[in-house]
């Protein structure tokens, strides 16, 4: 049983933390100036989520996620993946996104880049 991530799809609360002490992250799908791009959620801090899973709770603190991408421009790329970390704030909502060549964590409620990862 997990106690640190809360995964939202879920039909049952696995973290004891009340939902107001907790970050939300979600992946992104987007279709920008003709770039397709899709960034999914592998792993947070180590732990394996479902397939279909995509948006997590996280207590406040640095955690560490590993995330597929993959973009089309108009080419087509396989899917590939990379880890990110940043520290999240609590009551805050995160987002994946990618951008030119970039794996960004925008923050939702101010549109604020709190991370970024340059893709080889």
């Amino acid at each position: 049983m997990c106690t640190n991530i809360l995964i939202i799809a879920c039909s049952y609360q696995v973290s004891p933390k009340p939902t107001e002490q907790l970050a939300y992250v979600a992946g992104s799908l987007d279709f920008r100036n003709v770039v397709f791009s899709n960034v999914f959620i592998i792993a947070v801090d180590g732990k394996r989520l479902k397939f279909w899973q995509n948006k997590v709770a996280v207590p406040p603190g640095s955690h560490r996620f590993t995330v597929g991408y993959r973009y089309r421009d108009p080419g087509d790329h396989p899917t590939q993946k990379t880890t990110i970390a940043f520290t999240a704030v609590a009551g805050e909502n995160y987002r994946l996104e990618y951008y030119y060549g970039e794996i960004l964590v925008r923050n939702m409620d101010n549109y604020k880049i709190v991370a970024q990862q340059r893709l080889p």
